[in-house]
């Protein structure tokens, strides 16, 4: 009986090494090297699976200056044929569109790399060893420094999305998918217009990065590149640096870091912008978002330093933002016209109005309207007294403000009341906004609280 036991565990244990021997044929009947070509084909396969090509966010390195730490936006159209059309637009094409088609392929090399085998001037232009044009240094023997070879880390079966890595620099770069039927020019336009307006390196304010209950400003953005600090920080011993490109995907506009944002247990990396609420909200955490400027803050900081002019046009009805409502045209052509039948040394030949603080420590503001006689140019110029609290600017008018003014007053007194009627249309509660968005608050649109047809705009 126990030797029936015993062959009967001789025939088992026989079974499972026969079995176990099955299973490691299968798993070993393909080469090293054919696995790899395997894993090439298959990647090659979902590079050339989107027709019209992919959005390519690519990083050169992963310094903190300009043009080597800067993202560059290009578009990549993979062809059956193994080649592959590259776009881009930006300071390296001196603001040109720039195409150019060469070679790929994916190759093995300890995992997939994604080579660009034969030269190709949008993408060699990050890793040819020739001077940059943009700087003042010369950079001849090391160009940018980018990569041309990059190890494939992700690419999921849907095709969503696919991330590569500098063979050399260890960038992480990301590929998303472009609609069929987009022009790549057109593409790149759009998307290159959105953030001039949205960090314009004119606008006269900075953005506010909220993470929490904490905020940084978010400054010179215009470069793709901003620089960080906590909102009452030094921005000199304070101060962070992360890259960032926009893409559009869905008609809607994506800002995405090239390095992932840590606060606390908390990480961020990509935005999206709401139309709505004009800021970059954090896909993954609504608390952490990107906005524009305050327009109160920045009229308070900057008067004395700083004036305001107001644009003058003609009133367009249904226009949404018409330099001027309608009453407010009114009130500005009344001072206009009145001034013009004073007297003709006085009839002005420029017609200019500014808001600014006064020169003196009160808390007064001048409206001055400038003219330019034939003869020399006048400076009329009238005080308000202004507050600024709970979201509104509140004006109030006192009088002249200079000699000049009140010479003119005394000239003639009629004209004057009429001149003085006008400016007192000005007297009450003004909400301010931006005119497009507030991340650039060059103008600020001025609206008279409970009067919609009064409302103007303020120019930096």
């Amino acid at each position: 009986m126990k030797k029936n036991i015993f062959l009967l565990s001789l025939i088992g244990v026989g079974m499972l090494f026969s079995a176990c021997s099955n299973e490691q044929d299968m798993l070993f009947d393909e080469s090293a090297a054919e696995r790899l070509n395997g894993a090439s084909e298959l990647y090659s396969q979902r590079l050339m699976a989107h027709e019209n090509g992919w959005a390519v966010q690519l990083y050169p390195t992963l310094e903190d200056e300009a043009p080597f730490g800067s993202g560059y936006l290009l578009l990549m159209k993979f062809g059956n044929d193994r080649s592959v059309t590259a776009s881009m637009k930006n300071s390296l094409t001196f603001g040109n569109y720039k195409e150019s088609t060469s070679a790929w392929q994916v190759i093995t090399d300890n995992g997939p790399v994604l080579s660009f085998n034969t030269y190709n001037e949008v993408l060699h232009a990050f890793s040819y060893p020739e001077d940059v044009p943009t700087t003042e240094d010369n950079e001849t023997g090391t160009g940018i420094g980018g990569d041309y070879e990059f190890v494939i880390v992700d690419a999921p079966e849907d095709g969503s999305y696919m991330m590569l890595k500098g063979k050399k620099r260890g960038t992480y770069n990301l590929l998303t998918p472009i609609e069929d039927e987009i022009n790549y020019e057109e593409y790149l336009d759009d998307v290159n217009g959105f953030q001039a307006k949205m960090f314009s390196e004119s606008a006269p304010n900075f953005a506010v990065m909220h993470y929490g209950d904490s905020v940084c400003k978010f400054v010179d953005a215009g470069d793709g590149l901003p620089t960080i600090y906590p909102y009452d920080g030094d921005v000199v011993t304070e101060s962070s640096f992360n890259p960032f490109l926009i893409t559009k995907r869905g008609g809607d506009y994506y800002l995405r870091f090239r390095d992932a944002l840590t606060f606390g247990d908390v990480t961020v990396q990509d935005y999206r912008y709401d139309v709505a609420a004009d800021r970059f909200i954090s896909v993954d955490n609504a608390d952490f978002y990107l906005c524009g400027d305050d327009p109160y803050r920045l009229l308070a900081d900057s008067l004395g330093s700083h004036n305001f002019s107001v644009k003058r046009s003609k009133y367009v009805a249904d226009k949404e933002y018409a330099y001027f409502g309608k009453a407010a045209q009114e009130a500005f052509e009344s001072v206009y016209s009145t001034y013009r039948k004073l007297n003709s040394k006085y009839g002005p030949t420029e017609y200019k109005f500014r808001l600014m603080a006064s020169e003196d420590a009160s808390k007064k503001l001048k409206i001055s309207v400038n003219y330019k006689p034939s003869d020399a140019n006048t400076k009329l110029s009238y005080y308000y007294d202004y507050k600024m609290e709970n979201g509104k600017l509140t004006l109030k008018y006192i009088g002249v403000a200079t000699d000049e003014s009140d010479k003119i007053r005394k000239q003639s007194e009629s004209h004057y009341e009429r001149v003085k009627d006008a400016l007192e249309v000005f007297n009450g509660d003004f909400e301010l906004s931006s005119v497009t968005t507030a991340f650039d608050l060059s103008d600020i649109l001025v609206k008279k609280v409970g009067n919609g047809e009064f409302n103007f705009i303020l120019s930096y």
